[in-house]
């Protein structure tokens, strides 16, 4: 039986049906037996499913030049540096 955290870690792998079968019956399992992280795996797909959908659109190049900029100078002001 895997833990909580095991699924989790596994979680991309899982849904992207990667996972050795033996691996993924322990995680099918823990889910029949885990209503919190059956809850968590449906928000997880939703939230997957949503970022899909999520149409990428280029940034004007003014505001990636300001964006450039403010970076550049954060990083010049990050102790370290």
């Amino acid at each position: 039986m895997r833990s909580c955290k095991e699924l989790v870690d596994l979680l991309a792998d899982y849904l992207e049906g990667q996972l050795p079968p033996e691996v993924a019956s322990d995680l099918d399992q823990h889910l029949a037996d885990c209503p919190p992280c059956l809850s968590f795996l449906k928000t997880y797909r939703t939230t997957t499913r949503l970022i899909r959908e999520v149409a990428c659109e280029d940034i004007p190049p003014e505001l990636e030049d300001r964006l450039l900029r403010f970076f550049h100078e954060r990083l010049k002001r990050a102790p370290g540096a």
